[in-house]
């Protein structure tokens, strides 16, 4: 492994970025942490510390190589940005990962995979208080498209008789997965620890080590669901394995999947406290494939017909593109094709698979659903999961003596067709000087003192280099900061330009779309006659040709705005609905 340490200069902001040392100012240890675990080619290293020196009128931009690796994931011990500094994270492979805003702060996490040999990590900091530091990063020599992990489980799992889930618990044994998810209720009929131990423990306490529980009703059956968190964290630990008593809620990672598992309690209402919760952790999550799991189903056709009271689960998970929800409380197993929160289908929605089978006595199927594509009454069994950095494949497998099984496929959404309406921020790479060449670490002002450089929006779409986003018509909305004034204006890119070096000849302007005036505090829209218009974005190997538009003030920066500190939620950012 190579650390290989630059400083670069920062203008005469103040900033320090600590590779392996301690941050100045901030806690010695995360308040939350992610755990992260691997597919089994992966392969972990520390990275050495570095002297704990805060970096004055500097910033400390890094590299972490590892000679073969196809990809690495970086491990941040603390990661804390103030204002609106970023820190950006750039592979040999072409991949890009950037942290901008306060997601991070108090948190140990695991980056999600970053393709090549290679990691160049550049803080964009003007906060004194603003570091970060690495503990480890692991890598694997398995290409990552072919880099697989298997999670496997189940709900309603280990009733009187113990034979059922005896059953499903060998089908565990035999998968040998790197995790285990439970759906609640875990332990009938009351979730105490005396059924935790004399039921669940010589069965499903076999792979204990490998699971992530979730609690369901019956576990509530006990106070505070005692018996459920003195097995799974230790008796009176407040917290462990099943996050703390007082929640029951937490996140994990394992390969490039976000796995979180959530906490419906008897099917009440769900808590603002714990909803807060979710939105921030999906915020900071950088995985792009996403997992939720919890009792009760948000749509169900047997005994019950689903709890609107988890709604708010869906809308947070549904706005942060998330993949899977995995739920139990019915005594069957129902697959939906995936769905928006509203229960309609969506190219982008939530594939919702109910797995009520880990041993409990069946409730039946008692109707059908447009969306109900695949569903079982009889059959005990686990959901099994191989996971990959695109996609999932799920297998309902069988208890021995019986030949129900499911087979289903998809794609991540944030790997999929983007739905009708994206957010393209305006200020990341897109500080240029008139001559072309990008200048990141300059204060940008247009009293004279600016050399010529103007902001300017370079636009483009995450997808691949064969695919494209014809627009034949539009509308832009153009979030401005409050520091944002006068006109500005929108053309369409004619000529080339590459993302390793931002550059961009203002000469090969295409033709102007529009113009927009907005106020301090409001929002500007404009209608576009867009036909043609292409947004297209190669990240793997970082070149645009031709495609894309850019947004420039109409008669340069407005006097004393500090445009290249300026990358957070209030930089301006353009929004646009499009029909294909």
């Amino acid at each position: 492994m190579n650390l290989i340490l630059q400083r670069a200069p920062i203008g005469a902001a103040i900033a320090a970025a600590l590779i392996g040392g301690a941050l100045a100012g901030a806690p010695a240890h995360a308040a939350q942490r992610t755990l992260q675990l691997s597919e089994d080619s992966t392969h972990s290293k520390p990275v050495q510390a570095a002297k704990a020196t805060p970096l004055a009128a500097a910033t400390m931009p890094g590299r972490v190589c590892e000679t073969g690796a196809q990809w690495l994931r970086l491990g941040f011990k603390e990661l804390k940005l103030s204002g609106y500094d970023s820190l950006v994270l750039s592979s040999s492979g072409g991949d890009r990962l950037v942290f901008e805003g306060r997601h991070w702060n108090d948190r140990s996490f695991t980056t999600r995979a970053l393709r090549g040999e290679c990691v160049d990590i550049k803080p964009y900091f003007s906060q004194p208080d603003s570091g970060f530091q690495l503990d480890r990063y692991d890598y694997s020599a398995v290409p990552l498209n072919l880099a697989s992990v298997v999670v496997a489980g189940a709900g309603d799992i280990c009733d009187t008789s113990g034979t059922a889930c005896k059953g499903t618990s060998d089908l565990i044994v035999s998968i040998n997965p790197t995790a285990v998810f439970t759906a609640g209720d875990n332990a009938y009929d009351s979730g105490t620890l005396s059924e935790f131990n004399n039921r669940y423990a010589p069965t499903w306490g076999r792979f204990k080590a490998l699971t992530s529980p979730s609690p369901g009703n019956h576990e509530y059956y006990t106070s505070g669901a005692s018996g459920y968190f003195d097995y799974f964290n230790g008796v009176g630990n407040q917290t462990g394995p099943a996050g703390d008593r007082s929640k029951g809620y937490y996140s994990w990672d394992v390969g490039d999947w976000h796995f979180i598992a959530l906490n419906t309690m008897t099917g009440g209402t769900v808590s603002t406290t714990q909803i807060n919760w979710l939105k921030a952790d999906l915020a900071a999550n950088t995985k792009p494939c996403t997992a939720a799991y919890f009792h009760h189903p948000l749509l169900s056709r047997g005994s019950y017909s689903g709890y609107s009271q988890v709604k708010p689960f869906w809308d947070a998970l549904y706005a942060a593109k998330a993949d899977l929800v995995l739920v139990g409380h019915d005594h069957n197993y129902q697959r939906y094709a995936k769905m928006n929160p509203s229960q309609q289908p969506a190219a982008d929605g939530i594939r919702q698979v109910l797995v009520g089978t880990g041993g409990r006595s069946f409730y039946d199927i008692g109707g059908s659903h447009s969306l109900l594509e695949a569903s079982n009454d009889s059959t005990h069994g686990v959901l099994k999961l191989t996971l990959t950095a695109t996609g999932y494949t799920g297998d309902f497998v069988p208890r021995a003596g019986s030949s129900y099984t499911d087979h289903f496929t998809g794609t991540c959404n944030k790997n999929s067709t983007p739905p009708s309406s994206l957010t393209l921020n305006a200020v990341r790479d897109v500080t240029v000087k008139s001559g072309g060449s990008r200048v990141n670490t300059a204060v940008l002002y247009a009293d004279g003192s600016d050399g010529g450089q103007q902001l300017r929006g370079l636009m483009g779409w995450n997808v691949s280099s064969a695919a494209g986003l014809n627009l034949q018509s539009a509308q832009l909305k153009l979030q401005v900061s409050d520091r944002s004034t006068g006109s500005y204006d929108l053309y369409q890119v004619t000529a080339a330009w590459t993302e390793s070096n931002a550059t961009y000849s203002g000469a090969t302007l295409g033709s102007k779309l529009g113009s927009f005036v907005p106020s301090a505090t409001g929002t500007q829209y404009l209608n576009l006659n867009a036909a043609g218009l292409q947004l297209v974005k190669n990240w793997a190997n970082g070149s645009v040709a031709n495609h894309g538009v850019i947004l420039m003030p109409a008669s340069g920066v407005t006097d004393g705005v500090d445009w290249s500190s300026r990358e957070g939620a209030s930089a301006p950012q353009l929004l646009l609905t499009y029909t294909p």
